[in-house]
């Protein structure tokens, strides 16, 4: 829409701003905390309600329906990230590579540094396949059972599990918060992880301290392992287990680092892993098998339901919710932002705000905020995100910083409430209430403190200088 197409708009107040706002927090606490519907469904009532409101404000609907395909056209980068992502995944399963990282991480654990080693494991799996409730649903119910059997506190085991989890969810290329945060944020997903190390490896330092402390005080003289041989056997007998199949991570590493579009580094990644399903897997996986996990993931039944709860996932077909609410989220967005709504919004919200530090601190407050309304990890990340980025660019703060904090908001704070859909997924599979766990799951709540206190000090708050990296005074 021209300039001057828009100029024949009333000027929307503030009140106005809000009632779209409040209807908008309404749908989504409704769909999601009260009645439990899909998220896509939720998404689409959401934009048809803004969509309702805008047209009663004096606006066009072919505007409207306009500023909705902008947003999604915005999501295309995004998008062709998540396929690529599960594109590796479906790969690096079907070549054994996940298996092999599961197979000789499990080999190092040992009862007498249950804490520790259990931690670290989880932090390897989720780090490499992406997922915080595969790794839940997986490692994490064989370490619960471990943990029963030491007499260990159920709380103190599942706070270990979750904290290794979420490292894959902050941490992980293959994730699908790590490339939507930086994508809502307006930056790249490489300066997001290179971001993201300045909470994770304080907060990692923290959590490991504390679960070496925990660990010296539990009993292992009588610690059962039955589950770990079983998924290592499991393991062995499903796939060629083999260190040569580490070439693929150091691989794409190597792409990483050389600052390869992230798209192409996945897509060489899974090329890469194919090559070795064919040469170490092929007594395994036949051709078909191998081919089309790059679009529907890798299917298998071994008989031991851990295994096939971890393996049986990936392709780009897995990313297809993902990618539905994104297009819908982002779509959504821009109704909101050229519309004015949120300009006019936060003008009021952020009127107080005068320095960096304010700022870091609202996102966080704000991303608390939605999580606890919408009971979404991805929508207290999104709606966050979208809403503060101008003022990122305002206070000339790199969008990392922003990126950085959603997550150390938004995903975090969402595993911590009770009535969040993470939370009740966690608590759930580990049989574990959260307000049990909450206390002991110790990256997660180092995490926002960590980025609380970067703000108040002024730390590690980059400014956005033509690229350069400098820290906010």
């Amino acid at each position: 829409m021209s300039k001057n197409e828009k100029a024949v708009y009333p000027e929307l107040s503030f009140g106005k701003a809000v009632v779209c706002i409040a209807a908008l927090i309404a749908v989504l606490f409704l769909g999601f905390a009260v009645i439990g519907l899909d998220t896509k469904t939720v998404f689409t009532f959401a934009s048809v309600v803004i969509g309702i409101i805008l047209i009663a404000y004096g606006f066009k609907l072919s505007d409207i329906f306009g500023w909705f395909t902008d947003g999604c056209k915005g999501a295309m980068d995004v998008i062709l990230i998540l396929m690529s992502v599960g594109c590796v995944i479906g790969t690096w399963i079907v070549s054994g590579v996940v298996p092999t990282i599961i197979y000789y991480g499990l080999e190092l654990l040992t009862p007498s540094v249950f804490m520790l080693t259990g931690f670290a494991l989880c932090c390897i799996v989720s780090f490499f396949i992406g997922s915080s409730y595969s790794t839940l649903a997986t490692l994490g119910v064989a370490f619960m059972g471990i943990g029963y059997g030491m007499g260990i506190e159920p709380g103190l085991t599942a706070g270990m599990v979750l904290s290794g989890a979420m490292f894959g969810d902050k941490m992980s290329p293959f994730s699908d918060t790590t490339n939507l945060a930086p994508a809502v944020s307006g930056t790249n997903v490489y300066k997001h992880i290179n971001s993201m190390m300045y909470t994770v490896i304080p907060a990692m330092i923290i959590t490991t301290v504390l679960y070496a402390i925990f660990g010296m005080r539990i009993d292992t003289s009588d610690a059962e392992m039955g589950l770990v041989d079983e998924i290592m056997n499991g393991l062995d007998a499903n796939f060629n287990i083999t260190p040569a199949l580490f070439i693929i991570p150091v691989l794409t590493v190597a792409l990483m680092l050389f600052k390869l579009p992230p798209v192409i580094a996945m897509l060489g990644s899974a090329f890469a892993a194919m090559i070795m399903a064919f040469i170490f897997q092929s007594g395994h996986s036949d051709f078909n098998t191998i081919l089309d996990a790059l679009a529907s993931g890798y299917h298998c039944e071994t008989g031991i339901a851990d295994i096939d709860r971890l393996l049986n996932r990936g392709g780009i077909i897995a990313m297809m919710d993902v990618v539905a609410w994104t297009l819908l989220t982002l779509g959504m967005g821009e109704m909101l932002k050229q519309s004015g709504i949120i300009n006019e919004f936060l003008k009021k919200l952020l009127a107080g705000i005068k320095k960096p530090r304010g700022l870091v601190l609202g996102t966080l407050g704000f991303s608390l905020v939605t999580a606890c309304l919408t009971a979404s990890q991805y929508l207290a990340i999104m709606l966050p995100g979208m809403m503060m980025k101008d003022s990122y660019t305002k206070f000339k703060l790199d969008k990392k910083v922003l990126s950085r904090t959603l997550e150390d908001g938004g995903t975090m704070f969402s595993f911590l409430i009770p009535w969040d859909t993470a939370g009740i997924y966690t608590s759930t599979v580990l049989g574990v209430a959260t307000l049990s766990y909450a206390p002991y799951a110790f990256l997660l709540l180092a995490c926002p403190l960590v980025a609380a206190f970067y703000a108040c000090t002024g730390l590690f708050i980059f400014k956005d200088e033509g690229g350069e990296e400098e820290t906010a005074k």
